[in-house]
């Protein structure tokens, strides 16, 4: 797609780090020039989410600190629309300056796994659900993440999942993004209240693989500029609170071959091979790359206590203690929604690794377990169960890497050690609670 013939004012040219994380520049948008587009320092694409580089592979894939070319993907830009009218966004690919993808910009490693999707004649269509908290802004020195009041006043206490009563409580902060997000033309399908204080969740529709994943981040992005806007911090950390539900990223998919039929659609109301494969691929790979599902020391802790969610790869039809469900409805809509990854996970990362694991179980024609009928909330799983853990999983994945890409799994995994380290160096609340009072 050429560039609109009409731009805002100001350009935000974005690309998203290793986190997902929104960074870039904003420009005038006349002095954009197609013959020779904006560069940004590609340190940005080594950066840990507490600031620092990943050393380790900067030296040997930047060892000079070089720029490299924002090149915009003209298909997605929108408007940011919870700001004012002279500021448009539009999503970056990272180009080497011989125009070559950088293979550690997470949007090109998911377009290297839709290739060879493309190069078997298949389309993946991908359906995210997602959670965020409303919260409090927190303060300098503040210990915990509070749930933000609602338009009454009034402080929620969880355990008002699907609520109209409570969703209304936010009624100004969610009819504000309802109409950012279709000024944006962002396709939200749903929004409802989720189990706990402050927690929602939006859908986005289905669509082919990195149209959604491209919705998903400019989603994200939407929902923390209306919640400013609305005195709210929106958080889609995997768990804010020890008293309260974590957060999730669920992602549905199917699967169509070049005559847009569904290759994953249910005969009598049981999967295809082709969808078998799918999960059995998952059951083998997922445990190798689960990293990029669950990238942070906290993400783990939203798999404990009370209401924790699934930490396995079994699967079941309409089985949510499964990790891997497959979803009772319309034999045409067949597909498997992965319940596993965390709210906190980079949408490029997770779609690449769900989409490489399928994948891998359809080429190898991997044969899942039995589909599961029972309570599976307590099964033993081969899912890592720290960050730590995954990192050692995620360095051996040689068959995920042939995928995705050997750069993206060493560049991931220097960034989350280095976080890791980072982390370690820090005195904890729980060091200063006990150990200082204690000793």
């Amino acid at each position: 797609m050429n560039r609109p013939a009409q731009l805002e004012k100001r350009l935000e040219l974005l690309i998203t780090d290793a986190n997902g994380v929104p960074r870039g520049k904003t420009i005038e948008s006349d002095a954009y020039d197609d013959d020779n587009p904006p560069r940004l320092a590609e340190a940005v694409l080594f950066q840990c989410i507490h600031g620092s580089y990943a050393e380790a592979t900067m030296d040997d894939y930047n060892p000079k600190d070089e720029d490299f070319i924002l090149s915009p993907d003209w298909t997605t830009y929108r408007r940011t629309a919870w700001k004012d009218d002279s500021v448009g966004q539009v999503i970056c690919e990272a180009l080497d300056k011989d125009g070559d993808p950088l293979p550690y910009d997470t949007r090109n490693v998911l377009k290297r796994v839709l290739k060879a999707y493309e190069e078997r004649g298949l389309t993946p269509i991908i359906a995210p659900e997602i959670e965020f908290y409303l919260l409090t802004a927190p303060k300098r020195g503040d210990r915990e993440l509070e749930p933000g009041s609602g338009v009454d006043g009034r402080d929620e206490f969880g355990g008002e999942a699907f609520s109209f009563d409570a969703l209304d409580r936010y009624a100004p902060f969610v009819s504000f993004l309802q109409e950012a997000a279709q000024a944006a033309e962002l396709n939200m399908s749903a929004i409802l209240h989720e189990v706990g204080a402050g927690q929602m969740e939006i859908n986005v529709d289905h669509g082919p693989a990195l149209e959604v994943a491209d919705q998903l981040v400019l989603m994200k992005r939407l929902v923390k500029g209306c919640a400013v806007e609305h005195g709210y911090l929106a958080s889609f950390m995997a768990k804010t609170s020890l008293k309260s539900p974590g957060s999730g990223l669920h992602l549905h998919c199917s699967m169509q071959n070049q005559s847009g039929e569904n290759l994953f659609a249910l005969v009598d109301d049981k999967a295809p091979q082709k969808l078998r494969h799918f999960i059995g691929g998952l059951q083998k790979y997922l445990p190798e790359g689960f990293a990029f599902l669950a990238p942070n020391i906290n993400s783990y802790k939203r798999f404990a206590g009370d209401l924790c969610m699934p930490l396995n790869v079994e699967w079941g039809y309409d089985n949510r203690t499964t990790g891997l469900r497959v979803p009772y409805g319309l034999p045409e809509d067949g597909r498997v929604e992965m319940r596993v990854g965390g709210a906190d996970a980079n949408p490029y990362l997770a779609i690449s690794l769900m989409l490489a694991a399928g994948l891998l179980g359809m080429d190898e024609s991997i044969e899942p377990t039995e589909a599961q009928e029972e309570d599976c909330w307590e099964n033993e799983s081969e899912l890592p169960s720290n960050l730590e853990l995954a990192l050692v999983n995620l360095e051996e994945g040689t068959a995920l890497s042939a995928i995705m890409g050997e750069e993206i799994l060493r560049v991931f995994t220097s960034i989350k050690q280095d976080e890791l380290e980072d982390y370690h160096l820090r005195l904890s609340s729980w060091e200063i609670h006990y150990l200082g009072s204690m000793l």
